[in-house]
């Protein structure tokens, strides 16, 4: 059995694949996405065995989505379903096993799950390392312009929310994600915290902390940035950063 991912703005698209994907009884959907920026968060997370990825979608590209899937701890196989027949050579450029125009014929998809089962046999999956980051993702997909690209969660300073924006800062760049901060904090391990209503913070990159005004505090962090910490939060930070 493989577990399969399925990306597809198209809604009667997806279903279909679906449908056609579970009568062969040998695949498993654990997930599926309309966007790039979803999709590659998800995927990251469920590490499916192989993604069925549109190429045209709404919002993104699914040549670019799969170009970041060799960045992830566990590399998915790759096949596009799309109704485009010219991005052939680009897709096996990306080691594609297959390559399906649109419409998806069953007898064409039996094959394509055929030559999916061959390859898994012969190209096992590398057994995935030990998390060093303890029950938390090690990766987050965010915005370099118009590119999709993987941050990993040790480079991250803090991840903070301007103008009703969620931005992610490391030692160089700083980079805009469409997630809210709520849903970063559940993905990350111990060593990220909530330390105010628009900040959270890599506890491994503090380096000090000083008082502020009313009570307050700020972090320094080893970059020289300044996070505040809010009345609220500054108890719990103390007790985690063991100052008194």
């Amino acid at each position: 059995m493989l577990y399969a991912f399925i990306v597809e703005d198209e809604q009667f698209a997806r279903e279909e694949l679906k449908y056609l994907l579970n009568e062969t009884g040998d695949i498993e959907i654990i997930g599926e996405s309309e966007t790039m920026h979803e999709a590659l968060w998800d995927i990251n997370e469920c590490q499916p065995d192989v993604v069925f990825l549109d190429i045209q979608l709404a919002k993104g590209n699914g040549m670019e989505l799969a170009k970041q899937f060799k960045h992830m701890k566990k590399q998915p196989m790759i096949v596009f379903a799309t109704a485009y027949d010219a991005y052939a050579l680009d897709a096996f450029d990306l080691d594609a096993v297959d390559y399906i125009v649109k419409p998806i014929d069953e007898s064409r998809l039996r094959k394509t799950v055929d030559k999916l089962l061959v390859h898994a046999q012969f190209h096992s999956v590398k057994p995935q390392q030990e998390d060093t980051q303890p029950h938390g993702t090690k990766t987050i997909p965010v915005k370099d312009e118009d590119r999709m690209i993987i941050v990993q969660v040790d480079e991250i300073y803090y991840i903070g929310t301007e103008n009703r924006q969620t931005y992610i800062k490391t030692a160089k760049h700083k980079y805009e994600t469409d997630l809210l901060l709520y849903q970063i904090l559940e993905k990350l391990g111990d060593d990220f915290l909530q330390v105010h209503r628009g900040y959270i913070v890599n506890l491994k990159q503090v380096s000090a902390i000083e008082p502020w005004l009313n009570r307050a505090y700020n972090l320094i962090l080893k970059d020289g940035s300044k996070v505040p910490i809010s009345r609220s939060y500054a108890k719990n930070v103390k007790q985690k950063l063991g100052f008194k």
